[in-house]
């Protein structure tokens, strides 16, 4: 989980993703932000219990949106493979301790919003409850006046429609397309448009999919032996099909299957086969 996390914070940071996200997310794909309008913001912030002992949180990623030297607001982004029930307390911790910090830093200037982005990758069970602090809280009805509520922002992204998945031009695309895959059990193809950060769609497609070996074995390859002008999914999609064929032609041989039969089952040329045979099955032998 602490690799899942890393890998998603680190390709999260990059400007272009960043802003990807949001304006597909908050803006149905009208690119009102722009990467070059941002820039990192810190994710620690620190409270104290009790009034003694000092705690800190921290955001998964932060960013402010500035226009110039005007400063529009900050988002964060937190990630959730699973459903957090607490996750609106979570949160108005993090946008509190934001606020309060703008007091602190300009307290005779207008504050600008803070606004949270919950991005759940989760794929077999939707975000249903939890997503308002009165949905978690218990509150007497004599209260219930007087509690100001505050919901969350949560994305379902396994569960995003066709259309909205079509406004995303960076890399998180991919991600996106591979979770809903996940959920409805269609086929990963993958896109032809080249990665733009390849090492780490590849390593949170390899953690996403569990280690699955062959999935891993496509991508270490294309790691070691990187394509003139980049990787797209494409590549991957195809080095694992490669890889199935290589696998059945070896499975054929092995059983005694000649040339002939081998290349008619897999619609292959026997010279096709016969260089599978001369590389890999003999190597292996």
């Amino acid at each position: 989980m602490a690799e899942k996390d890393k890998i998603q914070r680190t390709l999260e940071s990059y400007n272009d993703v960043f802003a990807d996200i949001v304006n597909v997310l908050l803006f149905n794909g009208i690119e009102k932000l722009n990467e070059n309008d941002l820039t990192d913001a810190q994710t620690f912030s620190y409270y104290k219990m009790e009034g003694k002992e000092v705690h800190s949180q921290e955001r998964d990623v932060s960013k402010f949106w500035n226009n110039g030297e005007i400063r529009l607001c900050l988002i964060g982004l937190e990630n959730q493979t699973k459903v957090d029930k607490y996750m609106p307390l979570r949160v108005i911790g993090y946008d509190g301790a934001a606020y309060r910090a703008q007091l602190l830093e300009k307290p005779n200037k207008a504050c600008y919003p803070i606004i949270t982005l919950v991005l759940y990758f989760g794929t077999k069970r939707r975000w249903k409850h939890n997503r308002s602090l009165k949905d978690v809280i218990t509150i007497p009805a004599e209260l219930q006046p007087f509690v100001n509520d505050y919901k969350i922002n949560v994305f379902e992204l396994a569960w995003l429609t066709d259309e909205q998945i079509s406004h995303f031009k960076s890399d998180f695309r991919e991600v996106v397309m591979f979770l809903k895959c996940q959920r409805t059990g269609e086929k990963f193809l993958g896109d032809k448009k080249k990665l733009r950060h390849a090492m780490e769609i590849l390593d949170l497609l390899r953690v996403m999919a569990n280690n699955d070996k062959k999935l891993v074995n496509a991508i270490e390859d294309l790691k070691s032996k990187p394509k003139k002008g980049g990787i797209s999914m494409c590549d991957v999609i195809q080095r694992l099909i490669d890889d199935k064929a290589i696998e059945d032609v070896r499975s054929f041989y092995a059983n005694g299957a000649s040339v002939e039969l081998i290349a008619k089952s897999m619609k292959m040329t026997e010279e096709q086969v016969l260089k599978i045979v001369k590389e890999q099955v003999a190597v292996k032998a």
